[in-house]
């Protein structure tokens, strides 16, 4: 697997002076008046200033409480983009706040989300989304959607800020009424013969890039389209190489215990796109492109995403990312999930980024960046021998083929007898009007226990469903069941003309109010086979199950991890197919293998 070899070729370079190097462990110590650490930087971005004598570096953080200790008369204190200073890119020291009340044109209650500072024209500028404006600079007053990005300038990277008079990209109408596009999480890139581009946008109407004037305070020509709408926002955009590379997350940031946000990667010859994958899939269309670079992994790190990347001293690449540790996941439950600066090293292998050798958010110590020039390979993270090979054998094998379903299978709430059939092109299966979602347990699912141990599950799967289909989802795909409110699932996925592959868990919630359903996603639908592969470890109580998917049986494209409990009590898994969500569209399962893993 491209994973693996990726290590291979990292260990290759590892050197003994990496054993000697500084080291860090995530997260990030960010350190606030008095010597407590903060709880929360969202949407990280990192600035060096140009003029410091010593190598200087600035984190800049969404708005947000970061300690549980401050509060004011409304409640948690909202800081408005936090700023912390570093000398090593590993130990930061707050500094002030951007803004001490909310700049004009924002509301008394708008959010100040996703800063971007950047160096330009000999002074400082700090891009930043302003969630809510006034009346005054509102196609449609009185709403509370209609964002924006606005923009400050300051001769220091600290401040103080002049928030300039202007917008740079106003409230975008998405139709009527209140109905706007995101117009959030600006991001700049500056070229070295004068060109400045503008990447903004969110899952509500898409991701842009658009032509950024000298002065910085106003865009030119018009937007070009780079992230599909529902898929794609925290834009990332850096040159390496002959390319243009565009990181980008996906999915709820912020869902606590079930937070499955992670990291996915393009590029480009051209700062406007297209951005596509590794294999070829555009991140702005309707059967979405991007590499996942850096999903979670197993450990306590899950919903790693909106990075920023820069270089050390030494020239190494690195970002800085948010993540949420799923053993302490809410700064304040139900509605503030506690997210954590992260670092890991960026390798380029075969022209596309590595991101802590591709194993995940790191939680392990690790030699540091380098603040001053230096030999970038000695401080290459030791990695250590690639993990052993699992041996999969086959268990059984379902094709489908027969008149009839094989014993071993059992419906839970049976389809109508016109909806499915088995034969020789495999299981033809109708999507049902019924899901497996929080209270609604009303789809189909055709079951059969799994051998115990540790096992792996591939399936071939066809979901027929145009690119501009659907007004309500349908899929079609995998789950691993404990119950009805307690499973993984792996589908293929179309709704309201996006296409993907989810990797999904549900789960009993510990405590009223708190989510139940978190979902990440894996690589793009095949034409118009898919297949799809779960691999169940058992790890104590737990059960880890990895996700991929691939659309030639070949080249798998990994998904996540997620962490579960299934089988309380000593109950065997099974397995369940699904097809579900309305339309009568046509599924088939062309076959379903299940093999026990050992190493």
């Amino acid at each position: 697997m491209f994973a693996r070899t990726v290590l291979l070729a990292a260990l290759a370079c590892a050197t003994s002076a990496a054993l000697a190097a500084p080291e860090y462990r995530n997260p990030l110590n960010l350190r606030l008046p008095g010597g407590a650490l903060a709880q929360n930087c969202a949407d990280p971005a990192v600035l060096r200033d140009p003029g410091a004598a010593r190598p200087t570096w600035y984190l800049y953080c969404t708005t947000d409480p970061v300690s549980k200790a401050e509060k004011d008369e409304k409640g948690w204190r909202f800081r408005l983009l936090p700023i912390y200073r570093s000398h090593d890119l590993v130990e930061w020291e707050f500094v002030t706040d951007a803004f001490s009340e909310r700049p004009a044109p924002a509301t008394r209650t708008a959010g100040l989300w996703a800063p971007e500072p950047v160096y330009l024209n000999g002074r400082f500028y700090l891009y930043y989304t302003i969630t809510d404006v006034d009346d005054a600079h509102s196609p449609e007053p009185g709403c509370d959607t209609d964002s924006a990005i606005a923009v400050a300038t300051s001769a220091s990277p600290v401040g103080p800020w002049t928030p300039a008079p202007g917008l740079v990209v106003p409230p975008r109408r998405a139709g009527p009424g209140c109905k706007f596009h995101w117009t959030y999480d600006p991001d700049v890139l500056a070229l070295e013969d004068g060109r400045r581009y503008l990447y903004f946008g969110s899952y509500g109407g898409g991701m842009f890039v658009q032509r950024l004037a000298e002065d910085g305070l106003a865009l030119q020509g018009t937007p070009s389209r780079i992230g599909t709408n529902w898929r794609y926002e925290g834009a990332e955009v850096v040159r390496h190489g002959d390319y243009y590379y565009l990181f980008a997350s996906s999915t709820n940031c912020c869902a606590g215990p079930l937070t499955g946000y992670a990291l996915y990667v393009g590029r480009a010859t051209r700062p406007e796109g297209p951005f596509l994958d590794s294999q070829g899939g555009d991140m702005a269309a309707a059967r979405v492109g991007g590499t996942p670079v850096l999903p979670q992994s197993g450990n306590r790190w899950i919903g790693p995403g909106h990075n920023t990347v820069f270089q050390d001293g030494a020239g190494q690449w690195w970002t800085i990312y948010h993540a949420v540790d799923r053993n302490e996941p809410w700064f304040a439950a139900p509605d503030l999930t506690r997210r954590l600066a992260l670092l890991d090293r960026v390798d380029w292998v075969d022209g596309w980024p590595v991101v802590a050798a591709g194993r995940g958010p790191s939680d392990a110590a690790l030699p540091a960046p380098a603040p001053v020039a230096g030999d970038a390979d000695a401080l290459r993270p030791p990695l250590g021998p690639p993990a052993e090979a699992d041996v999969a054998r086959r268990v059984w094998h379902e094709s489908f083929a027969g008149p009839r379903l094989a014993r071993a299978w059992r419906w839970l709430r049976r389809p109508p007898a016109a909806d499915w059939q088995t034969g020789k092109g495999g299981l033809a299966w109708r999507t049902g009007a019924g899901d497996l979602y929080g209270d609604v347990n009303s789809a189909a699912v055709l079951t059969r226990a799994l051998p115990p141990g540790d096992v792996r599950i591939d399936a071939k799967v066809r979901l027929d469903a145009p690119e501009d289909c659907c007004a309500t989802h349908v899929q079609a795909g995998l789950v691993v069941l404990g119950d009805d409110d307690n499973y993984v699932k792996l589908a293929v996925l179309a709704d309201a003309g996006l296409h993907q592959v989810e990797f999904a868990k549900e789960g009993t919630p510990e405590q009223a109010g708190w989510p139940r359903y978190g979902n990440t996603v894996a690589g793009t639908p095949g034409r118009p086979w898919t297949w799809l592969r779960l691999e169940v470890r058992h790890a104590g109580a737990e059960q880890q199950i990895a996700a991929w998917s691939s659309q030639d049986g070949r080249t798998w494209v990994g998904g996540g991890v997620w962490t579960h409990r299934l089988g309380q009590g000593g109950k065997p898994l099974r397995l369940g197919l699904v097809a579900m969500g309305g339309g009568r569209r046509q599924a088939v399962f062309s076959s379903v293998t299940a093999a026990r893993l050992s190493r």
